[in-house]
């Protein structure tokens, strides 16, 4: 088997898996992006039979792709990548939406829950832990390396180094987006303002992460402009080495998001604002001041997009993405 196809395969069992674990990553008082009163929904008959669903079509529909790239992807192996991947995500967005209709149908069976509110909940912000966030000079990390793969491409001058230096550029711009987002994004007092104090560490975990992640990503990109010629027996170990740090730190957000957000309790009262989440995953709130808002599913922050300047975010984080994708295309 080609160290190509030994990527695609992992990359693909991550992406699946990610999708599989995507209604575990959420507080415990919320089922598909739908708020409710009590941790207790989430071990409700109707709750496990909603995730076993969601399950079932999952992993079913991620098997029928599979099958269906194996037998092509020998003739057009990045193509077939693009659109399964493509196509599994479309999947996974349509199944969540399911799933969201069916929890707010389920949410209005129960009948009014006395600790959810439509009023704005009031939190005293000075009894609350302050944050001591990490410092934002420690995205610096990865400017150096960026600049070292500056000077390998300009010696290469070859259209693969500079692919390779593309991507390095998209990765870079990526993470310290996020990590700049993170941590301009509002505490989470917004229905649990005991969550607040914890909640701090994990959001320093998140940034530790994103940090360490793109270090790691950036220092294998570089090592590819360093070694432009490695014989087959280096790129094996150059995927070894790929795959495990890959695994690692893709299994090490959601265990510390599990461990830390998933144990939080709600109490006392809770804002019901499921009207502002659409389908679960996309919030839209004019009269909320906040840009960031923590995600109802999934890990970190989304943007609030009744905002102009959330528009004005993705559009040119987009427009940059695709400059680079045409680039790359071009020059290969």
């Amino acid at each position: 088997m080609q160290a190509e196809m030994v990527i695609l395969v992992v990359t693909w069992l991550i992406l699946v898996a990610i999708q599989v674990v995507t209604p575990w990553l959420s507080r415990r008082n919320v089922l598909f992006g739908v708020v409710y009163a009590r941790n207790s929904i989430w071990t409700t008959p109707a709750a496990k039979k909603l995730r076993r669903r969601y399950l079932a079509f999952s992993l079913t529909g991620a098997a029928i792709l599979s099958v269906i790239g194996i037998g092509i992807a020998a003739t057009a192996l990045a193509w077939i990548q693009i659109a399964a991947f493509l196509l599994s995500i479309s999947l996974n967005y349509a199944l969540i939406v399911a799933a969201h209709r069916k929890s707010l149908q389920l949410l209005k069976e129960m009948g009014n829950q006395q600790e959810l509110t439509q009023s704005k909940v009031t939190v005293d912000l000075n009894k609350l832990k302050p944050q001591t966030l990490v410092p934002a000079a420690y995205g610096l990390v990865l400017v150096p390396q960026f600049f070292l793969a500056l000077v390998l491409g300009f010696q290469q001058t070859s259209a693969d180094s500079w692919v390779i230096i593309l991507a390095l550029a998209v990765e870079t711009l990526t993470v310290l987006g996020a990590f700049y987002l993170s941590r301009r994004a509002r505490g989470a007092v917004r229905g649990n303002p005991d969550a607040e104090p914890r909640a701090g560490k994990v959001r320093n975990s998140v940034l530790y992460y994103l940090l360490f992640t793109g270090f790691l990503s950036q220092s294998l990109l570089v090592l590819q402009l360093m070694l432009p010629n490695m014989s087959a027996e280096g790129q094996w170990w150059f995927v070894i080495i790929t795959l495990t740090l890959t695994l690692l730190s893709v299994s090490f957000l959601p265990l510390v998001y599990i461990l830390g957000t998933r144990r939080l309790t709600a109490k006392g009262s809770v804002l019901n604002d499921n009207q502002h989440w659409v389908w679960g995953m996309f919030y839209y709130n004019p009269t909320d001041p906040a840009l960031f808002v923590e995600k109802r599913l999934g890990i970190g922050f989304t943007l609030n997009m009744a905002k102009t300047m959330s528009w004005v975010i993705l559009v040119g984080f987009l427009l940059i993405v695709a400059g680079i994708v045409i680039i790359s295309f071009i020059l290969d």
